[in-house]
């Protein structure tokens, strides 16, 4: 496991969850996913989620590739496309912002 996970594009930002973040995202949106085949996805709306379980990885369509693991806390703006592989079953908490910043 990597210790430093700090990456930024202009459109996708991956930092380690502090422990205050990891107390603020408990109350968001829970999502699971088993390993299977890659699945496609669009993000209208910038979301934020922190990764409490599993490996994934996404690639985007500007090319930018993006592992995310336990403990990662990721944030992408709106209007990216992406494929998600997921290594192995991975739980995230999650919310989509409409307006403001992330956590």
């Amino acid at each position: 496991m990597q210790s430093d996970r700090n990456f930024q594009t202009d459109r996708i930002q991956r930092d380690r969850a502090t422990p205050e973040i990891k107390r603020k995202v408990e109350s968001w949106t829970v999502w699971e996913a088993d390993a299977r085949e890659p699945f496609e996805i669009h993000y209208d709306r910038a979301v934020s989620f922190c990764v409490k379980e599993g490996r994934a990885e996404i690639a985007f369509t500007d090319g930018t590739r993006l592992a995310v693991q336990k403990d990662d806390f990721v944030t992408i703006k709106p209007d990216i496309k992406g494929v998600w592989t997921v290594l192995e079953p991975i739980t995230n908490l999650y919310v989509y912002h409409d307006t403001g910043s992330p956590a």
